[in-house]
């Protein structure tokens, strides 16, 4: 995948955190608050959703699995994971999603996202 590519998948990311923290503040979120963030990326290969892996388990505290499913003629698959609970404001969700992003770029895997429950 390109430069670009990446970069585009960031801005998106960033763009959705505005809206993210927008909806946990309506739901009682503040700087204060500490949550566990569920996370995605998608893979080309096995080979490069286990290296995501093992990545994440390396660099981090992250509960972090292999997931496959299996579409018309073709078999996606798929790193799911959960941080510990951490503290949350919009400038470390916008420092995490950069990190997120290019270890993603680092295993050719592409960061989808993450969610949380409050």
């Amino acid at each position: 995948m390109t430069d670009a590519h990446y970069e585009e998948i960031l801005a998106k990311q960033l763009v959705m955190n505005r809206q993210t923290w927008e909806a946990l503040k309506r739901h009682g979120v503040t700087a204060q608050s500490h949550l566990r963030l569920d996370f995605s990326y998608n893979a080309p290969t096995r080979e490069a959703a286990d290296a995501m892996v093992a990545l994440i388990r390396e660099q981090t505290d992250y509960d972090v699995r292999v997931e496959s499913s299996r579409s018309f003629l073709r078999r996606k698959w798929r790193v799911e994971g959960t941080t510990q609970k951490t503290a949350v404001s919009p400038e470390i969700l916008d420092q995490w999603v950069k990190w997120m992003v290019v270890a993603g770029k680092e295993r050719v895997c592409d960061f989808d996202g993450w969610g949380t429950s409050v």
